[in-house]
């Protein structure tokens, strides 16, 4: 660590530059999600404390940082998140022992409440509106991405970097070599699904040629890092502003648990790691049970009625 000699007073580094040299190349070596925290401390974190030694970095400095986050309107989940990443790299000050830096202010700070889950589902009809609309995007990508998703309940990120080498039509089976749980995720497909594949490919061969990615931009060839801003305008325009991409998601369970498929079978095809994650839907099949008991009422009505 002879860089910290020159970083800062008393061999003490600057929040930015210990973070970049040193908990960064730990946080993408560990977790498997950690290039995801880079606009988090480029836009929020650096600009407050990146210039600031880590023995100066105090409570009442991270405390004014939360409110001003708060008070600008960023919800609690991103308040949170902020914070995590905070107390993750003084935590890892603290573990390598630097000097000058002998306890971690961030430590003992309560997360904001954040609001109760809230599960965005598609009705039929809706969905009718939103494929109609995402048929008139200019971003050429979107007609294929979207109804993808909502056929396979698929992550975003697992379809944007999708791969032709990870789909065996065979099998009918698309592979995700690294899910959100680490592992290899095997996500059957449907016709529906081909279908959408079959057509992505024929696009892409007339646009750019042969490319390995199943749904890349077509002025680079490579995956989209976003997709926000046509998905934004194609939800507008069909009238579901309050829709997010990840809904999609939600809404092929709410599909599956709605044609009778068990819970089970949801965790399977989203590819939850426990069952618990996917009780989220249990109140969609009580909903279906409900519906199923009523037919008891149909029957008897119609026995008493020839009594």
């Amino acid at each position: 660590m002879n860089e910290m000699v020159s970083s800062g007073q008393n061999g003490v580094i600057r929040y930015q530059s210990f973070v970049c040299d040193h908990y960064m190349p730990h946080a993408l070596a560990t977790r498997r999600a950690a290039h995801q925290d880079w606009g988090l401390f480029i836009n929020h974190l650096f600009p407050v404390f990146g210039d600031m030694l880590l023995a100066d970095i105090n409570r009442p400095a991270i405390s004014a940082f939360l409110l001003e986050k708060r008070q600008a309107g960023y919800m609690a989940s991103t308040c949170n998140r902020l914070l995590a990443r905070l107390k993750a790299t003084l935590s890892y000050a603290f573990e390598m022992e630097i000097p000058g830096f002998d306890k971690n202010p961030a430590r003992g700070f309560r997360q904001f409440r954040e609001p109760p889950h809230r599960d965005r589902f598609l009705t039929p009809d809706e969905a009718r509106r939103l494929l109609h609309s995402i048929d008139q995007s200019e971003s050429p990508m979107l007609k294929f991405i979207i109804p993808f998703l909502l056929m396979t309940g698929a992550r975003k990120s697992e379809a944007l970097n999708a791969e032709w080498a990870h789909v065996d039509f065979a099998t009918r089976q698309w592979v995700v070599p690294v899910s959100k749980s680490g592992k290899p995720r095997f996500i059957p497909l449907s016709q529906g699904a081909i279908n959408i594949l079959i057509e992505a490919k024929k696009f892409t061969i007339k646009n750019i040629g042969e490319c390995k990615f199943i749904f890349p931009n077509i002025s680079t060839g490579k995956p989209y890092t976003q997709i926000f801003y046509p998905w934004d305008i194609a939800r507008k325009r069909a009238g579901l502003g309050d829709v997010r991409i990840h809904d999609l998601r939600h809404s092929f369970a709410s599909a599956l648990v709605n044609e009778g498929m068990t819970l089970y079978d949801v965790k399977e095809l989203l590819g939850h790691a426990n069952i618990a994650t996917t009780q989220r839907y249990a109140h969609l099949s009580q909903q279906r049970l409900m519906e199923a008991a009523s037919k008891a009422d149909l029957h008897y009505n119609r026995v008493t009625a020839e009594v």
